[in-house]
C-alpha cells in the first residue's frame, strides 16, 4: 500500500503501549483486538512451544478477527512494545476497504501455509531416554 493510505488506516486506529511482559492474546480465548506491532518484539507461542518472534510491521490476531473464534496462540510482549490497535468495531470498518481485506486475508492465507509447512516438515522428536533408576 502506498505510504498515504497506510497513513489512513493508521488514523482510524488506537496506538498503546504495552509494559514487557504483558499478555495480549490468550491461546482459546476470545481475542478483540488487531494489533500492528510499532516498537518492540512479542513472542507468539502456540501449544506451550515458542513459536515466533514478532517485531515493527508484524501483525498480531488477525485470525481470529476474521473468524471470530478464540485465539490460536498466546502473545506476550518481551519487550515495552508501542502497538496500533483496533477493536471488532475498527476492524469491520478496515475490511471495509477492498485493498485492506484482500491483503489481510493474503496474510492470514500466509501464515497458514507457513504453518502447515512446519507441520508436515518437523523433524521428529527424540524418544525420550529410560530413567535409570
Amino acid at each position: 500500500m502506498s505510504p498515504k493510505r497506510l497513513g489512513q488506516i493508521a488514523t482510524s486506529l488506537d496506538e498503546v503501549s504495552i509494559p514487557s511482559g504483558e499478555r495480549m492474546l490468550t491461546e482459546g480465548k476470545p481475542n478483540h483486538a488487531f494489533w500492528i506491532i510499532l516498537e518492540g518484539e512479542v513472542e507468539l507461542t502456540v501449544a506451550g512451544r515458542a513459536h515466533e518472534l514478532l517485531r515493527r510491521g508484524d501483525i498480531v490476531g488477525l485470525p481470529s478477527m476474521f473468524t471470530h473464534l478464540e485465539s490460536n496462540a498466546d502473545v506476550v510482549a518481551r519487550t515495552p512494545v508501542k502497538a496500533l490497535v483496533a477493536s471488532h468495531t475498527q476492524f469491520r470498518e478496515l475490511i471495509g476497504d477492498p485493498e485492506v481485506e484482500i491483503r489481510f486475508k493474503a496474510t492470514v492465507f500466509d501464515r497458514l501455509r507457513d504453518e502447515v509447512y512446519q507441520l508436515t516438515h518437523r523433524l521428529p522428536e527424540a524418544p525420550a531416554k529410560p530413567s535409570a533408576g
